[in-house]
């Protein structure tokens, strides 16, 4: 197995870090002073925290570890017949559910499936290292959660969760010798990778941080899965989607290419994602693509996942894969077929790339975190970036128009209006007109059917750019995007 945990540096980063976030008033890591939003204390990641210091072994912290672990299970919630059976509190002063709760607005069920598969990994690791009381009380609440899981019947299109719910149920089964709840697991998991198989991408594509829950998925079932038809299968869906990430990683913009379908960021140099986590192990920190953990980051809480990683370690990838993560192997066109109406182009060239989907329907649900057309940019140092932002289904393909250039085309229903989210050091608004955006490194030619409404910036340093499309008429429009050094774009 290729990066083990000493070599990528990334146990020991990260969890010198989350030793800062640990209160010891009430024994779970609680957010960093910086914070953008309300501090708060995290039941999911102390879950992880508490693997990072059984496997650091030191003096103290099987007694820290201990701790944590005894907190995680206390907000376990027991309330057979609620669909929010056996999942965990987010944090600790979250109110429990009553009747007429909603998933992910009042509770979380994945929750389940997130502290279900760190209790399995905790077990397996380091089972001898816990008092035997506090292993009843982990035994009993993998009861729990399984009971829970098996009542929602997760879907198997919804990717990271049921990698993950799948192998819950299968591990647990084989603890307690429970045929059928194996059989479960096995069943929906087999679902999974048929899917993919036949594909060649999960439904759930091209995520940032959901790709990083998929690889740790698929890394559990090649450490802990009992089942050696399944691991196989498994093993082989986990080498392609390393694959996968290769093909749109270009590692001189040190991002994933789009589009995403769903995503917390846009540049993953400013925000931790768990692809990023699994890149720092593979390749190592100074060429991994994650902020600096010294001071704040986006999406701050991810980086608690970073101590599993660590411990599942990547599969020997082919030498083609890695050398494609460490250096950008050339232009290229990527299209890839998602579920028989969906459709992804990516076109990546040496300092632009651009990520599109058609969507052949709805794609709603998603919220901001959609992003059908995403374009990164090469500056002088970093990148720029934009995508589209609707609640409009607009269907957007890309394809190459010479070096370093990209044709884009949007197609849309009649009425309505969408916005282009612009984030670039040194943009002035004036420089963006209905026919010709003049962005910093990058001159983008518009043609089309919608007006440009307004443009504006926004307090976290990004610019909007709103358009109004007809209400008369389908409409569409296209975009030729072409880089260019700082400077020459006028």
């Amino acid at each position: 197995m290729s990066s083990p945990a000493g070599e990528s540096g990334l146990a020991a980063a990260s969890m010198a870090v989350l030793d800062q976030w640990w209160d010891p008033g009430i024994d779970l890591l609680v957010d960093p002073a910086w914070s953008p939003t309300e501090r708060r204390a995290r039941v999911r990641e102390t879950c992880w925290y508490a693997l990072g210091l059984l496997a650091r072994g030191g003096s103290e912290d099987t007694v820290r570890a201990v701790r944590a672990i005894d907190a995680v299970l206390d907000h376990q919630l027991d309330q057979p017949g609620t669909p929010w059976h056996g999942t965990w509190l987010r944090w600790p002063d979250e109110p429990t559910p009553v009747e007429g709760a909603r998933a992910f607005r009042d509770y979380d069920p994945n929750w389940r499936e997130f502290i279900g598969c760190t209790l399995v990994q905790l077990l397996v690791e380091r089972e001898h290292h816990l008092p035997a009381e506090l292993v009843a009380r982990m035994e009993h609440a993998l009861d729990l959660a399984v009971a829970g899981t098996l009542a929602r019947g997760v879907d198997p299109r919804y990717s990271n969760i049921a990698l993950m719910a799948g192998f819950l149920m299968h591990a647990v089964g084989r603890r307690r010798r429970d045929r059928e709840c194996d059989a479960h697991g096995l069943e929906l998991m087999g679902q999974v990778l048929e899917a993919f198989q036949a594909r060649g991408a999960f439904e759930e594509y091209n995520s940032p941080t959901y790709y990083g829950i998929d690889l740790y998925a698929l890394a559990l079932w090649r450490r802990y899965g009992g089942d050696t038809s399944t691991v196989q299968r498994a093993g082989a869906v986990e080498l392609a989607l390393w694959r996968d990430v290769a093909d749109h990683y270009h590692a001189g913009l040190r991002n994933l290419a789009g589009p995403y379908d769903r995503s917390y960021g846009m540049d993953l140099d400013a925000y931790a994602s768990g692809t990023g986590l699994w890149l720092w192990q593979a390749l190592g920190r100074g060429d991994a693509p994650f902020p600096d953990i010294s001071g704040p980051f986006e999406h701050f809480w991810d980086l608690a996942l970073a101590p599993s990683v660590a411990v599942l370690g990547v599969p020997d990838l082919p030498s083609q894969v890695r050398a494609a993560l460490r250096s950008f192997p050339g232009p290229r066109t990527l299209v890839q077929p998602i579920d028989g109406r969906r459709v992804a182009s990516t076109v990546l060239d040496v300092n632009v790339m651009v990520g599109a989907e058609h969507l052949g329907g709805d794609r709603g649900g998603l919220g901001d975190q959609f992003h059908p057309l995403t374009a990164h940019w090469r500056l002088g140092t970093g990148v720029g970036w934009l995508r589209l932002v609707s609640e409009l289904t607009i269907d957007v393909a890309a394809s190459s128009a010479g070096r370093d250039t990209a044709e884009v085309r949007l197609r849309w229903p009649a009425g309505g209006s969408f916005a282009f989210q612009v984030r670039v050091d040194g943009l002035d608004g004036g420089s963006v007109t209905a026919q010709r955006w003049w962005l910093p490194g990058l001159a983008v030619a518009v043609t089309g059917t919608a007006a440009l409404e307004r443009v504006e910036s926004a307090p976290d340093g990004t610019w909007w750019l709103h358009y109004r499309t007809p209400s008369d008429a389908d409409g569409g429009a296209g975009l030729m995007l072409q880089w260019s050094r700082q400077g020459e774009a006028r």
